[in-house]
């Protein structure tokens, strides 16, 4: 099952920061080829987008995991306005 980890941030992230959410998506994935991290300038803010896959479970075991170990190498990137975690069909 694909998730999609979307960060929304009022200042651009860093190298740092970037490898901060390749490294959730590492420590959650049974296939860390499929971790991708990818940032989109939209407006007047950023939108840091994780992607990677997980063995195929119930969202609703899973969606306090991920935004704990999301939260944890997160914890110090400036400007967060918003998380959000969807997940493919």
């Amino acid at each position: 099952m694909k998730v999609e980890v979307t960060i929304m941030v009022s200042t651009p992230a860093s190298e740092k920061d970037l490898k901060s959410l390749q490294n959730a998506g590492y420590r959650l994935t049974n296939n860390k080829k499929s971790v991708k991290v990818k940032t989109i300038k939209k407006d007047n803010h950023f939108l840091l987008i994780s992607t990677f896959d997980i063995k195929t479970t119930a969202q609703y075991e899973v969606v306090d995991i991920i935004s704990k170990e999301f939260k944890f190498w997160t914890f110090d990137l400036e400007g967060v306005q918003d998380i959000a975690i969807s997940f493919d069909k």
